[in-house]
């Protein structure tokens, strides 16, 4: 299935990605996947919400610069290898 994944730079310091929850819990956003990379002294959080277009807005309005892409999700069960079903023919 095809999603929307919002992807925002931030700086590598305490309480920034919090600031980024708290301007989307605010607007009670959810955020469904989140993952952080952090090579230096910024960070690029990015995630899966359950309104694309509201989390955008939101975090533009909060002066955060905002990337979307087109990604795909897939939710599998918890078992090892229950991910090679998606990959075989």
């Amino acid at each position: 299935m095809g999603v929307k994944q919002i992807s925002v730079s931030v700086e590598n310091i305490p309480g920034k990605l919090l600031s980024v929850g708290e301007c989307l819990g605010a607007e009670r956003i959810n955020i469904r996947t989140i993952s952080v990379a952090d090579p230096s002294d910024i960070s690029t959080v990015r995630f899966v919400a359950d309104d694309p277009e509201k989390t955008t807005n939101v975090l533009k309005s909060h002066g955060y610069s905002v990337k979307e892409t087109e990604v795909i999700a897939v939710e599998t069960p918890n078992h090892p290898g229950a991910f090679k079903r998606y990959l075989n023919p």
